[in-house]
């Protein structure tokens, strides 16, 4: 049997084990899938092994390219540069400057400047769900986003 699975607009996927229950988020910015329907065989690590329909969107968002830095607030010790990719208002998708051992559940601490027409300077944390390479996809810690960052994603559709 397999399972069909909606890429959402952050480039992640997120598998259920048939057999185990156990939830797997992917990260696919780095495939450049351009099929309307993706299939693949996925190997859980409880060992079981299951087809996954993967269903791209309909209408392929285009990246944001914001400039930034992110920090690590863990013991693990990581930052650097990142290139926003995707941004909504649950999450982000972006691209760091080197690969890092940056684990899914870390928490950051990014910064990045909008390209609104003040250039606005937004910070915000962060918790890892997934990566890929040097891609990461992020959820915000807090759902509210007060600051510059709650207009410039109204004003460009990005509330989901």
């Amino acid at each position: 049997m397999e399972q069909k699975v909606r890429i959402d607009n952050l480039d992640t996927a997120r598998l259920v084990c048939p057999e185990c229950h156990r939830t797997e988020t992917l990260q696919l910015s780095e495939y450049k899938l351009t099929k309307r329907h993706t299939r693949v065989k996925y190997k859980c690590s409880c060992g079981h092994t299951y087809m996954v329909i993967l269903e791209n969107k309909s209408d392929p968002q285009q990246d944001t390219m914001l400039a930034g830095t992110f920090l690590s607030t863990e013991d693990s010790k990581c930052s650097g540069r990142m290139i926003i990719k995707r941004l909504n208002s649950k999450g982000i998708t972006l691209k760091t400057n080197m690969d890092q051992k940056i684990l899914p559940g870390i928490n950051l601490v990014l910064e990045f400047v909008l390209d609104d027409g003040k250039q606005s300077i937004v910070k915000k944390q962060v918790r890892v769900l997934a990566r890929n390479g040097r891609y990461l996809t992020a959820e915000f810690t807090e759902e509210e986003h007060d600051d510059n960052l709650g207009p410039y994603l109204f004003f460009n559709k990005l509330y989901v």
